[in-house]
């Protein structure tokens, strides 16, 4: 007897979601790896004293791009076609790292070099995340939404934990210049799968005579403002990651200063982080929350901030990685829940500009909270830093829970 179409796994009954996704983990999955190789290089280049900050500076590269460009990527995405859209931004990113690659095989890349890198694909990444967002009922039906947003959201946590995974194997093996070049053959495969994928354009509805399009407002304050149920949410999350988004900074401090192992140790530790991610992108569809997601994604966000506090005071290997899983399994469900009812709660016309102005509101503490746990990581070392980033989190996972839930 056949399967019903409807019990067959969603990768395998509709093939355009299927290419965009795998497209994806490879593509971000060659990214991890070049970062993962990136970082431990610098952390060998530069001076002891300013490796924290420096890290952080490079990583604030990749927060800037969201923020200044929140206005012009909302409007671009929902006026231009997303797989237009999401297919140039991967042809621009090959491009960049294959041109990088060309020096790192001479032996010829500055220091400097790596951080103008970082903000191109940065700019990339920043008008490619949110159209994907816009795009995933594009891709699917109605009620398959929940999952593919689960898929979606777990493109990041596959990719991450497979570049974790293989990223110390191939450092001892191509090196610096091998992770850049497997990077630009990844954005290559991605933007051939987006070719071949098909989207079907959202119905949109016109607005009232005599008001202007959403696209049309100046002031994304103001747009947010038109949704009053959901911009607490959009401050709440600013606020929280300005203490969790560190966590890539912290991982590889920790390692070679407390724990003081290799590249493969922070290898195991980040598979750990986004294994965890991965575990709980992919079981949240099948977690009831009763109608209380705001309630249950706090709860998600206190535990989250208590798993990543225990290293800050007890120092073995292992148990940091299994608290890192469990970090990110709580992670991995608060976001795709929360992005589920962003997607009802939202009207398509103005998805674009929503989930733009989503990515630059989480984004919006990054560069802050990046120079700020750098420069404390030098002065206090990672395991204080650890316990700041679970107290501030257990802080705003109450005032989150006292949000009322957005109407969908």
């Amino acid at each position: 007897m056949s399967t019903p179409t409807r019990q067959r796994p969603l990768l395998l009954r509709n093939k355009n979601f299927a290419l965009v996704w795998i497209g994806q983990v490879l593509s971000q999955g060659g990214t991890r790896v070049y970062q993962i190789a990136l970082l431990w290089w610098l952390l060998g280049q530069l001076p002891e004293n300013v490796r924290g900050i420096a890290s952080g500076a490079f990583l604030v590269m990749g927060a800037l791009p969201p923020l200044l460009l929140m206005r012009h990527i909302g409007g671009l995405i929902d006026r231009v076609p997303s797989r237009r859209v999401m297919l140039r931004a991967e042809l621009i990113a090959c491009a960049v790292v294959t041109v990088l690659a060309v020096f790192a095989w001479q032996d010829a890349v500055p220091v400097w070099s790596v951080y103008v890198v970082a903000l191109i694909l940065a700019v990339c990444q920043a008008f490619f995340d949110p159209c994907l967002l816009k795009a995933m009922p594009e891709l699917v039906e109605g009620k398959d939404v929940e999952r593919a947003v689960g898929f979606g959201t777990s493109t990041q946590s596959v990719a991450n934990f497979a570049g974790a995974a293989f990223g110390a194997v191939l450092l001892a093996t191509v090196g610096f210049t091998g992770a850049v070049m497997i990077n630009a053959a990844s954005y290559a495969v991605a933007a051939v799968c987006l070719y071949f994928a098909r989207f079907t354009p959202l119905p949109v509805s016109p607005p009232p005579p005599g008001e202007a399009p959403p696209q049309e407002h100046k002031s994304t304050w103001k747009f947010l403002g038109s949704m009053p149920s959901v911009r607490p949410l959009l401050v709440c999350f600013a606020a929280a990651n300005f203490f969790s988004a560190p966590t890539l900074l912290v991982l590889p401090l920790y390692t070679k200063l407390v724990l003081e192992q290799e590249a493969g140790t922070l290898a195991i530790l980040e598979a750990a982080l986004w294994l965890g991610l991965l575990l709980g992108a992919f079981s949240a569809a099948n977690i009831p929350t009763a109608g209380r997601t705001v309630r249950f994604g706090a709860l998600c966000i206190a535990a989250f901030g208590v798993f990543l506090a225990i290293p800050g005071l007890v120092t073995n290997t292992v148990i940091y990685a299994v608290v890192l899983a469990l970090a990110g399994l709580c992670l991995g469900v608060s976001n795709v829940k929360f992005t589920a009812l962003f997607q009802v709660a939202v009207p398509n016309e103005v998805k674009g500009r929503f989930f733009a102005a989503l990515q630059a509101a989480i984004s919006s503490t990054f560069p802050v909270a990046f120079l700020a746990f750098g420069a404390f990581g030098d002065a206090i070392g990672p395991q204080l830093l650890t316990l700041a980033q679970g107290a501030g989190l257990l802080i705003f996972a109450l005032v989150l829970a006292r949000i009322p839930e957005p109407p969908t």
